[in-house]
């Protein structure tokens, strides 16, 4: 298949008032590449260094006939040559880009049969929910799992492993579950980091029973047109957990009914995928590891991830005891996602139920918990 042509350069909202140098929006991509947000709106932003660019996936797949998997890996592979080959002409390192995730080349393996054969998928974030980075003269403990050289430490050399991890992937994995990593952090020194982490014996970058490693480069940003439901754009770099729904690719602007996500953080999500978030409080080493610490706090911190996986067993149960037609995942750990917890709380509080009863009263009314924020 020969590639479409790329649009030509456009000019924003401009049609509203008169064009100037500084708010014009002329990309070498055109209508492919969504408008840079002001430098103001981002915390991390300077002149110096311009945020990478950010494709306008739903574009990309209609244009390129790539499925959403494919589509934010094109801009994964995207920014990798920018950053390697920084003088790189955007229309070249676009080509070898589209080329390569037409071959289904990934920077870092999607295991799409085992995501297509699993009974759910369990997508982590990494920083402050799997493990904690810290350099040793700012935060004084000692308690690292391991220690990353420069320059790939990005100034946090030691890394902290979340207790549990291990029994937490075994069990996901002998419940017939797939285990995907996901950090918004820099790609580089993420990957070196897991490199390092070994999942019996092998370098979790190269271990079968991880589905899929996905980085910084593959959060995304959505114009107001795009989506299920248009006129909410994300604005902030979020995970999208479209990207697994390869059940039924036809159905890509879906979140499939068998992936939730496990993170510390809500704002790096898509608001209306709320209902698949369970957030956790953030793992740090300078609260688990302090001397002489806080015994309940490090006890808690024992058994944060144990009642993760407690909470999925437990969903699994109730699923498989379904009807097949109506098995879902999704559905049944609704009561212990960031936007089904407070349904709960609400029916325990207002209505007089026990937990229970509460959780049955959600998976049966799934209606009764609010879509998004």
């Amino acid at each position: 298949m020969s590639a479409a042509p790329l649009a030509g350069c456009v000019a924003g909202a401009e049609t509203q008032r008169p064009a100037t140098p500084a708010a014009c929006h002329c990309d070498p991509l055109g209508d492919l590449v969504l408008q840079p947000l002001p430098l103001w709106t981002d915390k991390y932003s300077n002149s110096d260094t311009p945020p990478p660019p950010s494709f306008a996936i739903r574009r990309l797949m209609e244009r390129y006939s790539l499925t959403r998997a494919q589509a934010v890996e094109l801009q994964n592979h995207y920014r990798d040559q920018l950053r390697a080959r920084p003088n790189t002409e955007p229309k070249q390192a676009f080509d070898v880009a589209l080329e390569r995730v037409r071959s289904n080349e990934f920077e870092r393996r999607l295991d799409v049969e085992q995501l297509r054969q699993a009974k759910f998928i369990v997508v982590f974030d990494l920083d402050e929910t799997l493990w904690s980075q810290y350099h040793p003269d700012k935060v004084p403990v000692t308690c690292a799992d391991f220690v990353i050289q420069e320059p790939l430490a990005a100034g946090t050399p030691n890394v902290k492993l979340i207790p549990g991890w291990q029994q937490a992937f075994e069990r996901i994995r002998a419940l017939g579950g797939a285990v995907v990593l996901f950090s918004a952090n820099l790609d580089d020194p993420t990957l070196a980091r897991l490199a390092q982490w070994k999942f019996h014996g092998t370098p979790l970058t190269q271990s079968p029973e991880i589905a899929g490693i996905l980085t910084n480069s593959h959060l995304i940003l959505q114009d107001k047109a795009e989506g299920p439901k248009t006129g909410n754009p994300v604005i902030g770099p979020s995970k999208d957990l479209r990207i697994f729904n390869v059940d039924n690719p036809e159905k890509d602007d879906a979140v499939s009914d068998k992936v939730i996500i496990v993170d510390d953080n809500p704002v790096r999500l898509f608001n209306d995928q709320l209902t698949r978030a369970r957030i956790i409080k953030k793992f740090e080493a300078r609260h688990y590891c302090a001397s002489p610490g806080e015994p309940l706090l490090r006890k808690a911190f024992d058994d944060s991830l144990a009642e993760v996986v407690r909470e999925i067993e437990e969903s699994v149960q109730y699923m498989e005891k379904q009807p097949s037609a109506e098995r879902s995942f999704a559905k049944a750990f609704l009561p212990y996602s960031w936007l089904g917890q407070p349904t709960v709380l609400f029916l325990m509080d207002s209505g007089g139920l026990d937990r229970a009863q509460a959780i049955d009263s959600v998976r049966r009314n799934p209606a009764a918990v609010d879509p998004k924020f």
